[in-house]
C-alpha cells in the first residue's frame, strides 16, 4: 500500500507495514501518532486505523501500522546519517558519557563503540552507502571463497601477543613501545618539517602518542564556532598528524612489536597475494579522532585493527586521479565538508572495527576516517616504501638525540612543526569545553606539566614554600580538608588506628597515653608510600617513637624540604619511586627488614599502574601487615571516558582511578585481601562542610594558576557529582605476626585496677541498677519494662515453684536444682557492682581508663534490625563503653571495633576491663573460637558476662546457629581460664495481651542462660 508520507520535510514514497504492539515504547509511538492525526483530521489513514483495530478485536491481537522509509539513494543516504553525526558530534562534550548507548553496527548483531557513529540510530546507520566486499573468516583456506582480485573484510583477526590488552590501549602502548623513536608524518604520510630549523621533525612514541590524544581532546581540533558547521572541524591533510611507520625505515620498532604471522589465512595460502606481500614491507598505523588517510592507491595491501573503528571509502581501480578529486580529510566526507566523488556504483563505504582485517588488491582507491581518540591498525603493503615517497632513512639514526629529551622539550618541538598548539591556547581549547564561554579569558593562564609528576609537585611546592612553617605540621599537611572543626592531622589518625586494630590487634592509643612508656609489641616497621613534604612522618615520630619510618617522594623539592627545612628527626626520606619500597637495596637481600604496614595519602592516584604498586607492596610486607589507601576512588557504574573524568585524569596527574572493587581484585592476586572500606566523604560530610553543596566553575583564582588548582575543582564537581569518593582501604596481608604473636605470648597480661585496703583511700562507692535501656539516643535511651515486645522475663523462681505444687512425675535426670533459676539482670548488676567496688575512690587518676566491651552491642542493622548505640552503657559504670559488631553500620561509631568476634585481632590483647554479650553468640560460627577471643582480651582480674538462648525459636540475624546450657557455658569458660562466679536460667513468658493478639513462629516460653566468670 503506498501513501504519501505525513513528515514537515517534501512528501516521499513510503512503505506501510503492520507491526504487532509488544511493548510500551511502541505504544507510545502509536498514540503520539494518533494524536497527529487527530490534528490533522479525518483522512484515509484514520479510517485505515479504525478498521485495523476492528480486525485486532475480533482476532485478539493489536496490529499497528509504522511508516517506514522507502529506500533512498546513496547520496539522500549520506546527508541523512551526516545530518545525524554532526548533531551528535556536536554534544559529543555535554552529554554525560554513562548515557550514550552503544547502537547497533551496520553489520547488524555487533555493537560498534566508537566515538563519531556509535551514537546514530541503528536505522540511521542501515542507510549507509552499501558495503558489499567479502566478508570471510580468517581461517578460511586460501583459493576457496577468497577472491584476490576484490577487497575482502575478515572477521576473527587476532594482533600478535607484543600488542595484548594492556599495550592496545594509548596508555599501555607508551608504557611497552614509548621509548622508540618516529618520524612525524602529515596526513598525506609525508614528512613534516621544523618551522624553525628546518630540520625534518622526529619524536618519541610517547610523545606521538600523547600529541596524538591532545589533538583528540574534545574542542582542540575545532578553531571555529560561528556556527553549528564549523563546530565540526577536522584536520586538513596537511595539517593533520598520522603515526604511520613501517619496518624499513623503523626496523627496530618492528623488532619490538614482533608482527609474526598476522596476516590472514587466505591472503597468506594464495598463491596471487602471498609472494606479493612476502616482498612487501610492514605497516604500523595510529590515528587520533577526526584523522585520515585521504583518497590514494598503491599496491596491495591489508590492515588489521587492534583498537579502534575506522570508515574506509573504497573506489574502483577504473577511477582516475581527477575522478577522485584533491586530498582531503576522509572524516570530511561525513560532515560534508568535501563532496564524495561522484563514482556510481563504483563507490563503497565500510566500517571496519576492532579484530577485523580489510584487504585491498593493487590499484583500489581508498580513504579512511578514524573514529576513536586511539585507533590503531598493523598491515602490509607490496612493493617498496620507495615507490610510494616513503623512503626514508633510517629513523633511529635521524633522531639521535631522543632519549636525552624531556617531555616539555618534545612537546615544544611538535608545536614547531606545526603539530601541536603552543601551551596557552591548548589549555583554553580544553577548557573551553568544561567551563562557560564568559569565564575563557580567565583560563588561559593555566600551568600544565604534560604528566610530569616531578615537576608538578616541584612547582606546587616552590608556589607554596613561602606559607610553610616547618615547627607547624598542619601548614604543610596538604591533604583533603575534612571540615572546620578538623585539621589535614586526622588523615594521620585514620591510619594510626588502623594499624593498631588490623595490624597489632589492639585497640589505638588514646590522647594522654605515655609514649616513652611503650614496650616493643608496638615497634613497626612503616612505609609512607608518596610522603609529599614529610608531615605523615613528622607525626607518627612525635605520635609513634618506637616505629622505624621510611618515605618516598619523586619530587626533588619536596626532598630538598624535608631535608633542609624539617626539624631534626629520624625516620629517613628518600628521593624514589614508591614503587621500589626498599630503595636501591636489593629487594630479595636476606638483609633486607621487611614492612610491617604501608600507607599512602591522595598519592596511589598518581601511580602509572596501580595494579603495579599494589604488587610492590604487598611483596614488601610481612605476613599479617597492612597497606592503607586514602585516596579518591571512582563511583560504580562512571566511565573513566566521562568528559569531566578526563579532565579530572589530565589536570590532577590521575594516571590511577579506579573502584575499590578494582583495586579489592588488585589485591587479591598478591596475598592481599580487602578488610575494611570507609566512605570518608560521607563520615565527615565533605561534600555539606567543605564544598556547600557546590560544583565549582573551573577558573583561575587569585593567581593559582598551576594545573593542580584546576584538578581539585574538578574533583570537587566530579565529589559533588557522586562520580568519585573520598575512602580509606585497608588490604591486609595474609599470615599472621609470628614475633609480634611470640611477643604477646611471653608477656604478662594487664589486671584490672584493685583497690588497696593498706592505702588511705576509700573504695569506688557505686551501683549498678538492673535496668534494660532502649539503646536509642544518649545514656542509654528510656528504660524498657521487658527483654522485649514478646517476652517479660524473671519468670523461673515461678515456672519452679508451680512445678514442684503440680508435678506428677519425677525424673532424676530431667530436675534442675532451684538455684540454677533467677533474673539475669539481677546477676549483672550485682556482680558488676561489686567488681567497680574494688577500684579505688579516685579511678582512675593516673591509670588509663579501662573498657566495657558490649560484643554485639548495635544490632544486626544488615538484618533489618535498628541500630542501638548505648543499651548497656550503664553496665560501664567507671569504664569507657565500647561496641564491637560485625555490623558494618557500627564503622559509623567512634567507639566501635568492626569484626566478627570468631577472629578479632583488631579487638586488644589484655585490653578489656570487661567483657559482655547480650544474646549475641548463638550467632557465632564458632563459639569455642569467639570464647577464645574472650578468654585473649579480657584483662586478669576482669569479668566476663554473657546471655544466650538455650530454648529459642529460630532467628537468623544474619545466621543462627547455636543453643547453650548451663553447662556448656561452664565448661567454655573454665576451659580458658575463667572461674564461674555464676550460671543459671532465666524464664521469659509472652504476656496475656500477646498471647491474645498475635501469632507467629515466637514460643510462647523461651529459656535464657546467663554466665558470669573471672578471669584468673
Amino acid at each position: 500500500l503506498s501513501l504519501t508520507r505525513y513528515h514537515k520535510q517534501p512528501a516521499e514514497p513510503a512503505t506501510i507495514c503492520y507491526v504487532f504492539l509488544q511493548d510500551k515504547s511502541m505504544t507510545r509511538i502509536f498514540e503520539n501518532n494518533k494524536k497527529k492525526r487527530q490534528r490533522n483530521g479525518i483522512g484515509i489513514r484514520t479510517i485505515i486505523w479504525y478498521s485495523s483495530v476492528s480486525i485486532a478485536a475480533v482476532m485478539g491481537v493489536y496490529l499497528y501500522f509504522f511508516l517506514i522509509p522507502a529506500p533512498l539513494s546513496a547520496s539522500e543516504s549520506h546527508h541523512r546519517v551526516t545530518k545525524s553525526i554532526e548533531t551528535e558530534r556536536q554534544s559529543r562534550v555535554s552529554q554525560p558519557q554513562g548515557l550514550r548507548a552503544k547502537q547497533e553496527d551496520v553489520r547488524g548483531g555487533t555493537n560498534a563503540d566508537n566515538q563519531l557513529l556509535h551514537l546514530v540510530p541503528a536505522t540511521t546507520l542501515a542507510n549507509l552507502p552499501k558495503c558489499s566486499i567479502q566478508r570471510l573468516s580468517v581461517n578460511d583456506g586460501g583459493g576457496g571463497s577468497f577472491d584476490p582480485q576484490q577487497p575482502a573484510l575478515f572477521k576473527d583477526w587476532s594482533p600478535p601477543p607484543s600488542l595484548d590488552n594492556k599495550a592496545q590501549t594509548a596508555a599501555g602502548f607508551v608504557t611497552k613501545f614509548g621509548s622508540h623513536p618516529q618520524y612525524v608524518k602529515d596526513g598525506a604520510a609525508q614528512l613534516k618539517k621544523d618551522a624553525v630549523t628546518g630540520n625534518v621533525c622526529t619524536a618519541t612514541s610517547g610523545a606521538l602518542v600523547r600529541s596524538i590524544q591532545e589533538r583528540s581532546a574534545p574542542g582542540v581540533t575545532s578553531e571555529k564556532n560561528n556556527d553549528n558547521k564549523d563546530d565540526v572541524n577536522f584536520p586538513s591533510a596537511k595539517d593533520d598528524l598520522l603515526f604511520f611507520t613501517n619496518d624499513k625505515e623503523n626496523p627496530t620498532f618492528f623488532d619490538a612489536l614482533d608482527v609474526g604471522t598476522s596476516l590472514p589465512k587466505p591472503i597468506l595460502t594464495s598463491p596471487e597475494t602471498a609472494q606479493s606481500f612476502s616482498d612487501g614491507f610492514q605497516v604500523f598505523s595510529a590515528m587520533g579522532l577526526g584523522s585520515s588517510h585521504p583518497f590514494h592507491n598503491h599496491d596491495a595491501a591489508w590492515l588489521g585493527e587492534v583498537s579502534g573503528s575506522r570508515v574506509w571509502y573504497l573506489a574502483h581501480p577504473s577511477a582516475s586521479k581527477r575522478d577522485i578529486g584533491p586530498k582531503v580529510n576522509g572524516c570530511d566526507y561525513l560532515f560534508e565538508r568535501a563532496t564524495l566523488p561522484a563514482l556510481g556504483g563504483k563507490m563503497q563505504m565500510c566500517l571496519q572495527e576492532a579484530g577485523e582485517a580489510v584487504y585491498l588488491p593493487k590499484g583500489w582507491w581508498h580513504a579512511t576516517c578514524a573514529l576513536n581518540e586511539w585507533t590503531v591498525g598493523i598491515g602490509g603493503q607490496g612493493g617498496s616504501p620507495a615507490n610510494y615517497e616513503q623512503g626514508f632513512d633510517d629513523v633511529v639514526r635521524v633522531h639521535e638525540s631522543f632519549a636525552t629529551k624531556s617531555k616539555d622539550e618534545e612537546r615544544e618541538n611538535l608545536v614547531s612543526c606545526g603539530v601541536l598548539k603552543d601551551t596557552a591556547k591548548y589549555n583554553a581549547a580544553v577548557l573551553s569545553n568544561n567551563v562557560p564561554s564568559k569565564q575563557s579569558q580567565e583560563n588561559d593562564e593555566w600551568k600544565w606539566f604534560d604528566g610530569d609528576l616531578n615537576e608538578y609537585y616541584n612547582k606546587l611546592e616552590r608556589d607554596e614554600h613561602a606559607k610553610r612553617k616547618p615547627d607547624v605540621i598542619t601548614s604543610y599537611a596538604v591533604h583533603r580538608w575534612m571540615g572546620p572543626e578538623r585539621s589535614t592531622l586526622v588523615h594521620y589518625g585514620l591510619i594510626q588506628s588502623a594499624i593498631h586494630e588490623v595490624v597489632l590487634g589492639q585497640l589505638p592509643p588514646r590522647p594522654g597515653d605515655h609514649r616513652d612508656q611503650m614496650d616493643d609489641t608496638r615497634k613497626l616497621h612503616v612505609f609512607d608510600a608518596g610522603c609529599g613534604l614529610g608531615a605523615g612522618l613528622m607525626w607518627f615520630e612525635q605520635n609513634e617513637p618506637s616505629w622505624d619510618l621510611v618515605g618516598h617522594t619523586i619530587s626533588e623539592d619536596q626532598h630538598k624540604w624535608i631535608s633542609e627545612d624539617l626539624p631534626k628527626h629520624r625516620f629517613e626520606a628518600r628521593l624514589h619511586t614508591y614503587d621500589e619500597p626498599f630503595g636501591n637495596l636489593d629487594k630479595d637481600s636476606a638483609a633486607i627488614a621487611k614492612y610491617d604496614a604501608v600507607y599512602s595519602i591522595e598519592a596511589s592516584i598518581h601511580s602509572p599502574n596501580l595494579e603495579k604498586s599494589i604488587k610492590a607492596w604487598s611483596d614488601a610486607l610481612n605476613p599479617g601487615g597492612a597497606i592503607i589507601i586514602i585516596d579518591d576512588f571512582l563511583s560504580v557504574g562512571v566511565p573513566r571516558e566521562d568528559p569531566d573524568v578526563d579532565l579530572f585524569a589530565k589536570s590532577w596527574l590521575a594516571s590511577s582511578l579506579h573502584t575499590t572493587a578494582d583495586v579489592a581484585s588488585f589485591a587479591q592476586k598478591y596475598g592481599t585481601e580487602l578488610v575494611r572500606d570507609r566512605d570518608l566523604g560521607s563520615e565527615y560530610q565533605i561534600i555539606k562542610l567543605n564544598y556547600r553543596n557546590k560544583a565549582p566553575e573551573l577558573r583561575d583564582e587569585h593567581g593559582r594558576a598551576h594545573q593542580g588548582w584546576l584538578g581539585s575543582k574538578v574533583r570537587q564537581r566530579l565529589t559533588v557529582q557522586g562520580k568519585i569518593t573520598y575512602r580509606m582501604i585497608v588490604l591486609k596481608k595474609k599470615g599472621e605476626m609470628t614475633d609480634f604473636k611470640r611477643k604477646m605470648t611471653k608477656s604478662t597480661c594487664d589486671a584490672v585496677p584493685v583497690h588497696s585496703k593498706a592505702s588511705n583511700s576509700e573504695a569506688m562507692s557505686i551501683t549498678i541498677d538492673p535496668v534494660l535501656m532502649s539503646g536509642k539516643g544518649g545514656g542509654g535511651g528510656e528504660k524498657m519494662a521487658c527483654i522485649s515486645g514478646w517476652y517479660c522475663c524473671d519468670k523461673g523462681g515461678e515456672y519452679f515453684d508451680d512445678l514442684e505444687a503440680n508435678r506428677t512425675d519425677r525424673t532424676r535426670f530431667l530436675q534442675l536444682p532451684k538455684k540454677l533459676f533467677g533474673h539475669y539482670l539481677t546477676s549483672f548488676s550485682k556482680h558488676l557492682t561489686d567488681f567497680y567496688r574494688t577500684f579505688p575512690n579516685d579511678y582512675p587518676g593516673k591509670l588509663q581508663k579501662g573498657i566495657f566491651l558490649d560484643i554485639g552491642g548495635t544490632g544486626s542493622v544488615a538484618s533489618g534490625m535498628q541500630q542501638v548505640t548505648s543499651k548497656f552503657s550503664h553496665f560501664a559504670g567507671p569504664l569507657d563503653y565500647w561496641v564491637l559488631d560485625s555490623d558494618q553500620g557500627a564503622k559509623k561509631l567512634t567507639n566501635a571495633i568492626v569484626c566478627d568476634i570468631d577472629n578479632c585481632p583488631e579487638a586488644q590483647t589484655c585490653g578489656y576491663d570487661v567483657t559482655f554479650s547480650h544474646t549475641v553468640l548463638e550467632h557465632a560460627a564458632r563459639p569455642w573460637e569467639a570464647f577464645d577471643t574472650i578468654a585473649r582480651i579480657t584483662k586478669k582480674g576482669g569479668l566476663t558476662l554473657h546471655l544466650v538462648p538455650w530454648s529459642y525459636q529460630y532467628h537468623a540475624t544474619p545466621d543462627d546457629n547455636y543453643r547453650f546450657s548451663h553447662t556448656a557455658l561452664t565448661s567454655l569458660l573454665e576451659d580458658r581460664g575463667f572461674e564461674i562466679l555464676d550460671v543459671g536460667y532465666d524464664l521469659c513468658t509472652q504476656p496475656d495481651d500477646v498471647q491474645r493478639k498475635k501469632k507467629d513462629e515466637h514460643f510462647k516460653e523461651i529459656w535464657l542462660t546467663y554466665v558470669v566468670g573471672r578471669k584468673l
